[in-house]
């Protein structure tokens, strides 16, 4: 007798003999049989709101991101004889990051970093994703992170709910409230920082198990990320403020992780009279005189600062002073009126790369 024939889905999708079920859904490893590649679908378990599968399609149709699970196609499959919605997403080969499995090193930054690539690239969307978790991110094979699990994920614009609902260590101050609840892309943030935090340690500061959270001290978030750069932790802390409008932007924090993950890799042409200077970590140091002014700046590996001024001297019109961070390109000018003397700075921006 020859072996039943396996029903695909879509006339596309051969399920594989493997699932995994959620506290909501149920996720269904197939094979794509039109792109030869490996695909998970995902469908809500019976009784749960449809509601959710909907937020997650609307989300990830949304989204394009490195760092953010692909949403591949939209199909119906019958669930103990009901037709219903399921989404096929990207199947990511890799491990799902685990609490206190990280060391406050090179590699914790980049994970940490590519965590808020995803974030920023979802909150510019207009996405709040509301469930950011280690549980919720993956890391491939590659070594690329990606986010995960969109089912409580809300627009910007209707960022509200009527329930206490998340993972409770990751949820911000505001989301415990007893009445209706108002919220922004901010949550993420918070929840970004107790996931730095829960990746290097699960010994979380008490502050952040009471209901609501409050902030830890600055001090008690020291000894945890001990091995982090000061101004890491000073952001890390920031995300935890227990008002939102104290937490940082994720485009912010992604920008201070790439600069210190290129320590030592910047690089800067400085132009005066048709001759081009290099300023790097060969080079740290240069002192520019224009007879009307001077100037010398010193690369200290994440930044070029003002080290000596004299006379008057301004970047893009603004007066220079000493410890000054000189921005990525500018144009500096020595003396007012008729004896003015210009300069270009232009830094170079290396790739982060995971």
């Amino acid at each position: 007798m020859s072996k039943e024939k396996t029903v695909l889905i879509a006339n596309r999708y051969k399920p594989r003999d493997r699932s995994d079920r959620g506290g909501m859904g149920e996720v269904v490893f197939c094979d794509d049989l039109h792109l030869q590649r490996q695909v998970v679908l995902k469908h809500l378990q019976a009784g749960v709101g449809a509601q959710r599968l909907l937020d997650e399609q609307k989300a990830l149709s949304k989204v394009r991101s490195k760092h953010v699970v692909q949403l591949y196609d939209i199909v119906n499959i019958s669930v103990g004889g009901v037709q219903q919605p399921a989404i096929v997403l990207e199947f990511i080969d890799g491990e799902t990051l685990n609490v206190g499995s990280f060391s406050a090193d090179a590699n914790y930054l980049k994970v940490i970093w590519q965590i808020s690539c995803g974030l920023t690239d979802i909150h510019s969307h207009g996405i709040i994703h509301r469930d950011i978790k280690p549980g919720n991110i993956k890391i491939d094979g590659e070594g690329v992170v990606k986010i995960l699990d969109f089912g409580l994920s809300r627009n910007s614009a209707n960022a509200e709910t009527m329930s206490i609902i998340g993972t409770p260590l990751f949820m911000a101050h505001e989301l415990w409230g007893n009445n209706k609840i108002t919220f922004d892309s901010s949550v993420d943030v918070y929840a970004f920082g107790v996931t730095c935090l829960a990746l290097l340690t699960n010994e979380v500061p008490l502050s952040l198990l009471s209901r609501p959270p409050s902030q830890p001290s600055r001090k008690a978030l020291s000894a945890l990320f001990a091995g982090v750069h000061s101004e890491i932790t000073d952001i890390l802390h920031q995300c935890l403020a227990a008002d939102s409008n104290d937490r940082p932007a994720m485009r912010a924090i992604q920008a201070l992780l790439a600069k210190h993950l290129l320590k030592d890799r910047h690089r800067a042409t400085v132009v005066l009279n048709g001759s081009a200077n290099t300023l790097d970590c060969k080079n740290r140091r240069i002192s520019l005189n224009a007879t009307v002014g001077s100037l010398t700046i010193e690369y200290d590996g994440l930044d070029f600062k003002v080290i000596q001024v004299a006379g008057a001297v301004y970047i893009n019109n603004t007066s220079v002073a000493v410890r000054t961070v000189v921005p990525g390109c500018c144009v500096f000018t020595f003396g007012n009126d008729g004896a003015r003397k210009f300069v270009t700075f232009d830094v170079s921006n290396p790739e982060v790369m995971p």
